[in-house]
């Protein structure tokens, strides 16, 4: 008998020690991206981050962008620079590898395009809203931007900061094994993930408050008056999620185009593009809201024509 407990024992300390093994080496757990509380901001990426997760690259800079290094200011007179700012329908998250990203797409494409040197940066975080935005470029300045892209969702005219403490959701740092991260993070997101889907739910039910949508509102409206004062040409994108392109926009989705069009800058709408590609049989989505990599160079494409139209 004792001779089958300590086998037993021994294969279980073996498969774990090999699901262990798979989980660090082969999905990449175990090394999440790592967030820091702000004061300001609310949270942010950690700067001079590279992490390779579920076979994706995901680098964060020393602004904490979700893009390659690059200096304050220009080194060439002739460069162009473009700043897009959102959140998770900009950052990609986990599933969306560096390179497929729609800034990194449209860096390259606007090289291409213009022959001259082009820097595009990635301001974004998941569930960030507009104050989280005009607090980024409060403390970090324009770059020198010539452009501006504030890529928003119908849930931004109410996305407020709540400034509470960060959970498992964005670790602030390492897990000590990749078992405790599936167990701790991947898992409950999956079960919400596939709830949300058998209900055909929205990602947020919260009612905002009054104050919550004119804090976001006026958001829209100074980091506007901030962009423009530093010489910047903003562009406005409005993305909707497949629930809201299957039917009708949120409440949300009027009201941010109301306030964009009061500032004299008339919405980039996404939702018909992604209609049209549904048309011809390919999936934008990689979920209810956010973009897949088709999803991601299809705002690239769009962003392109734009960001050429206006420089």
């Amino acid at each position: 008998m004792l001779q089958i407990v300590t086998v037993v024992l021994l294969v279980v300390v073996l498969l774990l020690v090999l699901a262990e093994m798979i989980a660090r080496f082969g999905l990449g757990l175990g090394n999440p991206p790592l967030w820091q509380e702000d004061s300001e901001i609310e949270y942010l990426a950690q700067p001079s981050k590279n992490y390779l997760r579920f076979g994706k690259r995901i680098s964060y800079n020393s602004y904490s962008m979700r893009s390659d290094e690059f200096p304050v200011a220009k080194t060439d007179p002739n460069e162009l620079r473009v700043l897009v700012i959102g959140d998770s329908i900009v950052n990609g998250g986990v599933h969306v590898d560096q390179d497929a990203l729609a800034t990194s797409i449209l860096q390259r494409k606007l090289h291409e395009f213009l022959h001259r040197p082009v820097i595009v940066g990635n301001i974004s975080a998941a569930s960030w809203g507009p104050p989280n935005y005009l607090a980024y470029i409060k403390r970090y300045g324009t770059f020198q931007a010539d452009v501006a892209v504030i890529v928003v969702n119908s849930l931004d005219y109410a996305d407020a900061p709540t400034f509470v403490p960060l959970t498992k959701r964005r670790p602030q740092r390492k897990p000590v094994l990749a078992l405790q991260e599936l167990v701790d993070k991947y898992m409950p997101l999956y079960a919400r993930h596939k709830m949300r889907a058998r209900k055909n739910a929205k990602w947020k039910s919260e009612i905002p408050t009054a104050d919550q949508i004119q804090m976001c509102l006026d958001a829209v409206k100074e980091i506007v008056g901030l962009l423009r004062k530093d010489g910047v040409q903003v562009l406005f994108a409005q993305h909707l999620d497949k629930i809201e392109l299957a039917g009708e926009p949120e409440i949300g989705h009027g009201e941010l185009g109301r306030t964009i069009r009061e500032l004299d800058i008339d919405p980039i709408q996404l939702g018909g593009y992604y209609a049209k590609a549904i048309e011809d049989g390919i999936n934008p989505y990689h979920d209810q809201i956010h973009p897949s990599d088709i999803g991601q160079k299809i705002i690239s494409e769009v962003l392109l024509e734009s960001i050429i139209d206006s420089v």
